[in-house]
């Protein structure tokens, strides 16, 4: 007899839905990004070789104007970059997809695009194409690669300067028709030349100001976003877009950045923007805390506990989870990066059957405890080492519960009033998230 549970219910604990109305392709691919899970993104680009963060043109507090910037690319040879090498070590942590940054906010790309004045990985020393290495690399490894792609640009001429860029174009007008005809022909090339599995815009914001009297940020320029998914779902790609506000018809997948949806934490991006139940739902955060691309000093790095433990809380809430490493200017992945990322893959080999494919359970304790399910099966994660009891309502018969990493039968009481309460050991050592299969 099947299993039915009840609890403390987690929000958004749902599994992303699709609808009947959407094209094939579309509710497939919607389906096959929110089984996935867990991702991967890499921030990487001239700004690296700064070691200062992706945002040091806009940031650097007048030390450096955008043309002496972009001189960092007749000096990019990152010779320790090995796209096969990156992606071995993101599959070995257990993660099903890469985000890259073809893109960022400094408008140097990461390919050799037909569609800009020479700003871009073939005008460099290095000459290489590092979205076109990566794509491969994904393809062979079984990973899914999709691509960020930056609205906002702190280096065209034809770009109309918003609030976070006028630091660095100062009051320019720009052209937007001739910028969205760029913008569109490099991204009918990102599409073409490379089939990612989704679009993943970022940089809305700077033509956004927040409305105190309606509590909503309001666009201060149109960037004629349906014609832009339009020409995004001609060739069958999603499209997702980071701007904090609620999603639209034609955006595919939410994002949420450093911020559980719902729970409107961290930076507070997410404070207006209610989460939806009908599309896959992402959130990105950092490695190293608080910066992207990479910066040297003395930030610490996450540990794999905590990491695993954000994807379990990520799946639990029926999302999935970008985890975001930034390679130094030579192409290298900080030391610490990779030994969190292996320690994570550890983790998944024994427990991943927890997180691909599942949805919310809505049953837990906050943080210290979280559920997923597939099907019939619940799997619930004792994420906090204090923890080695837990009581939830249940219907039906509990054949089994069980260790998921070792099998080790998990000892289950039931009383009269239909609760059952799971008491484990930690015998693992190792398992910071101790998964409890209940069946």
């Amino acid at each position: 007899m099947a299993v039915a549970w009840t609890g403390v219910m987690l929000a958004h604990a749902g599994v992303a839905q699709t609808t009947g109305s959407l094209d094939a392709w579309n509710r497939d691919a919607r389906a096959k990004f929110a089984a996935q899970r867990f991702g991967i993104f890499v921030h990487w680009g001239i700004y690296s070789t700064y070691a200062q963060g992706e945002w040091y043109l806009q940031g650097g507090g007048g030390r450096i104007d955008e043309a002496a910037y972009a001189r960092a690319k007749d000096g990019f040879y990152p010779s320790k970059f090995d796209a096969r090498a990156w992606v071995a070590l993101f599959k070995e942590a257990g993660a099903k997809y890469l985000t890259i940054t073809t893109r960022h906010h400094d408008g140097f790309s990461l390919w050799p695009t037909q569609a800009d004045d020479g700003y871009n990985i073939a005008q460099t020393p290095f000459r290489r194409d590092v979205v076109g290495e990566l794509a491969a690399a994904c393809t062979n490894a079984g990973l899914q690669i999709n691509f960020y792609y930056s609205l906002m640009d702190w280096h065209r001429k034809d770009y109309p300067a918003g609030r976070a860029s006028k630091s660095v174009l100062g009051e320019q007008v720009g052209d937007y028709a001739s910028y969205r005809k760029f913008m569109l022909a490099q991204i009918g090339e990102l599409i073409d030349r490379y089939r990612p599995g989704n679009i993943w815009f970022d940089g809305e914001w700077d033509h956004a100001q927040f409305n105190a009297r309606t509590g909503q940020w309001e666009r201060t320029l149109d960037w004629k976003f349906d014609e832009i998914y339009d020409f995004i779902h001609d060739r069958k790609t999603l499209v997702a877009n980071n701007n904090h506000q609620p999603i639209r018809a034609k955006e595919d997948i939410q994002l949420f950045e450093r911020d559980l949806p719902g729970d409107h934490a961290d930076l507070g991006f997410s404070r207006h923007q209610p989460v939806t139940n009908d599309r896959p739902v992402e959130q990105c955060d950092v490695l190293q805390h608080q910066v992207w691309g990479w910066k040297l000093d003395e930030r610490k790095f996450r540990t794999a506990e905590e990491v695993v433990a954000m994807i379990a809380r990520s799946a639990a809430r029926g999302a999935n989870m970008l985890m975001n490493v930034g390679p130094d200017g030579s192409g290298a992945l900080p030391p610490q990066c990779v030994e969190t990322l292996k320690g994570v893959g550890r983790w998944f080999a024994r427990n991943g059957e927890s997180i691909y494919g599942t949805e919310g359970a809505g049953v837990g304790l906050a943080k210290e405890i979280v559920s997923t399910r597939k099907g019939d099966v619940l799997y619930v994660h004792f994420l906090d080492p204090k923890a080695t009891r837990f009581a939830f309502k249940y219907e039906g018969e509990i054949r089994s519960a069980r260790c998921l990493a070792t099998g080790a039968p998990v000892q289950v009481e039931r009383t009269p009033s239909g609760v059952a309460v799971l008491t484990i050991a930690r015998e693992t050592g190792d398992d910071f998230d101790y998964v409890v299969e209940v069946r």
